[in-house]
């Protein structure tokens, strides 16, 4: 089976939305030797790595919302093999024969997503913190990679905004996603003229989704800021009763 067949398979079954076979077929394209992902190989490993994951991720999220418990464990098992697989194919394979810039951070952000997806669907289990460790080691890998791009290139850009979403939402340390954000954002925003065409329009879209995550976080930070003063106006406006005093309110006989 050549590269290229592997590649017109991978394309056809993507189009036909059969992902199991476009795995199987993109398994084939990382794992040739000596032959790095171009632009469009990216796209269709992405492509296939993101809808097998969400085939089974949002029937769980919904099943848990609706509080329903049938099959949650079968997929839940399913949900991680995938994690699991694609980690292992891109440390076997992807990574090793890699050199560029936008492989590496392709990989590396591919890896961090699917260690954090590990975590979420199973918090409770004792590869947790595993997970959770090897999200922020594979995000860390791909951004500091994508610090080598230009500053407002859209694959650093995407980085910057998952890796403070996972400070935001798993590591819950909204400063880290704050200043992170913020960070990456002023520098795009003053050199985004700097960029050709073909990537203006992507890097407007994902600044822009960037810019509203910022927003939202500081909206939220004001939030709990109200919320904490709040708080301690109650503490300071309670009346505490000195164990003196009442001592002394006593009659001694």
């Amino acid at each position: 089976m050549t590269r290229e067949y592997s590649l017109h398979m991978a394309r056809l079954s993507g189009q036909s939305n059969r992902f199991d076979e476009m795995m199987e077929y993109m398994r084939q394209v990382v794992k040739f030797p000596g032959v790095e992902l171009n632009s469009e190989e990216r796209i269709l490993f992405n492509h296939v790595c993101e809808n097998l994951i969400d085939s089974c991720r949002k029937p769980l999220e919904y099943m848990t919302e609706h509080l329903i418990s049938d099959n949650n464990e079968y997929i839940i098992n399913n949900l991680s093999f995938i994690c699991s697989d694609i980690i292992k194919l891109i440390d076997d394979f992807g990574l090793p024969n890699s050199s560029s810039v936008e492989n590496m951070v392709n990989y590396y952000q591919m890896m961090g997503d699917c260690f954090k997806c590990l975590a979420e669907i199973q918090p409770e289990q004792k590869y947790y913190a595993v997970d959770v460790e090897g999200a922020y080691r594979s995000y860390l890998k791909a951004y500091n990679a994508a610090k080598n791009l230009h500053g407002a290139d859209p694959t650093r850009i995407a980085v910057a905004l998952k890796f403070s979403t996972f400070y935001y939402t798993v590591l819950k340390t909204p400063w880290n996603a704050l200043a992170m954000a913020k960070a990456e954002y002023v520098m795009a925003a003053e050199m985004i003229e700097e960029l050709p065409e073909s990537l203006y329009r992507e890097a407007t879209t994902q600044l822009r989704s960037l810019h509203d995550k910022i927003c939202v976080w500081e909206q939220e930070d004001r939030e709990r800021q109200v919320d904490l003063q709040l708080r301690l106006n109650q503490v300071a406006s309670r009346t505490i009763v000195s164990p003196c005093l009442r001592r002394g309110s006593l009659t001694i006989i």
